[in-house]
């Protein structure tokens, strides 16, 4: 074996250990509720919300920080190593009447240091800021509440999509192995010349098309465990195994109460009204005067000699200066109040889209009621219909056993019967999309995210 085998060799060990090591270590869920908080744990959406809320929180302190004093320091030095001469009459230094003479002023070197202070005294326009700055916090911490409630709703979707799978194959697969053994025993009649050629290859496209059909499901299966290793942030190649069943959850327990103020998306689109409110109060405070403080206290030291500090040669001063200064708005050729109407009609269509809003959550929520009470009618009569067209199966297919029955009643109690579970779990599906619904809908689940609970 050359070295380019061996290594090949060695990489492949290595990913089959690693993949067994990740088969031996699986994440078990025993309820939907250990999902979500798993979920809600590690979901990199959800953790990204939560730094927007951080973000905006800086933000707030920013705007807050402008109505403190500003104060700055400064600290200079300059070598003024050739100074700018004035001329000046020669005579006035025992010079020729009528001519000049160059004169330097100043002296070469220079310190210089001091600090200014600015002071915000009245400004509406700062204080229209900060309440905006807050009431658009207020709106990020509701997109992040409306983030988790859309990985909850997505992972008990998810969710339960699993489990109508995991049934679905279940009741396939019993099918299927019907079928093989009947196609056994039709088979033994074939040779016999009790049934005819058609009726074995009848049995034999519809076994093929329950393979299909299982393989189907399965995939479907895959995929969506694949999204709820998304959801929950997942490596693909870790084993998930999720051990509580769709019948195993009690019907949620039906409500005739829908919360409007507690849904998210209303609050959100509330909240939004008033943060444009909010704006058009900050473009209206630009109409209003502004007065500010200041105060300057500076040192300037000057010397012909560097770094000489003998009083002789060097001399330093202070200086300092406090004032008060307003801004008084005139005339902007009309652009303030056209800014306002920008605001005012922003402000009017999100009123228009929360009302839009509140109809469709009203419908949602009626809709949702509505399917689950039938929904859980249904899951019922059809668990009903599922058992009796079993009976009916087993009944048929001994009669056809013993020959009384043809291979045409048969076939049709079976597809009966697959008609009946089909059925059996689309109700079981519809009612539990239905519950998550109605939960979302009515502000149950939001009042529930708001005020979390320890207990598992």
């Amino acid at each position: 074996m050359n070295n380019l085998s061996i290594w090949i060799l060695t990489i492949t060990l290595c990913l089959i250990s690693s993949f067994i090591v990740a088969q031996e270590n699986p994440i078990v869920f025993n309820t939907v509720e250990e999902t979500i908080y798993y979920a809600i744990k590690n979901n990199n959406n959800l953790e990204s919300a939560q730094i927007d809320q951080e973000i905006i929180q800086a933000q707030i302190a920013e705007v807050k920080g402008r109505a403190l004093p500003q104060v700055t320091g400064n600290a200079g030095f300059s070598d003024n190593f050739s100074l700018q001469e004035q001329r000046l009459p020669a005579e006035i230094f025992g010079g020729e009447p009528g001519t000049t003479i160059g004169v330097a002023f100043g002296n070469r070197y220079q310190y210089t240091a001091g600090v200014n202070v600015q002071q915000q005294l009245l400004n509406f326009q700062l204080f229209s800021s900060v309440k905006s700055t807050s009431a658009l916090a207020e709106l990020r911490k509701l997109q992040t509440l409306i983030t988790t409630q859309d990985l909850i709703v997505n992972v008990i979707q998810t969710y339960i999509q699993i489990q109508v799978f995991n049934k679905q194959i279940e009741l396939l697969q019993q099918n299927y192995d019907r079928t093989d053994n009947l196609i056994e025993l039709s088979e033994a009649k074939f040779r016999e010349g009790i049934i005819r050629k058609l009726d074995l290859n009848q049995l034999l496209v519809n076994r093929s098309n329950l393979k299909t059909q299982i393989e189907d499901a399965q995939f479907g299966k895959n995929q969506q465990l694949r999204l709820f290793k998304v959801f929950l942030n997942i490596s693909m190649d870790k084993e998930v195994v999720l051990n509580e069943k769709l019948e195993d959850r009690d019907p949620y327990p039906l409500g005739s109460e829908l919360l409007l103020e507690e849904n998210l998306e209303y609050q959100q689109l509330d909240q939004s009204v008033k943060l444009s409110i909010i704006d058009q109060k900050l473009v209206k405070s630009e109409y209003l005067p502004t007065l500010s403080a200041n105060f300057g206290y500076n040192y300037l030291g000057q010397s012909n000699e560097a770094v000489d500090f003998d009083p002789e040669v060097y001399q330093g001063q202070w200086s300092g200066t406090w004032g008060l200064s307003a801004n008084i708005p005139v005339f902007d050729g009309f652009q303030r109040r056209n800014r306002l109407k920008q605001k005012e009609f922003a402000t009017k269509q999100l009123e228009l889209d929360r009302e839009t809003l509140r109809l469709n959550i009203e419908k949602e929520y009626g809709d949702a009621l509505e399917q689950l009470t039938l929904s859980n009618s249904q899951i019922q009569s059809q668990k009903t219909n599922m058992d009796l067209a079993q009976e009916n199966y087993d009944g048929i297919k001994t009669s056809y056993n013993e020959g009384v029955a043809n291979l045409t009643e048969l076939l049709d109690s079976e597809f009966a019967l697959r008609q009946a579970q089909s059925n059996y779990l689309n109700a079981l599906l519809q009612a539990k999309v239905a519950e998550v619904t109605l939960l979302k809908s009515s502000g149950t689940l939001s009042k529930l995210i708001a005020n979390p609970t320890t207990d598992n």
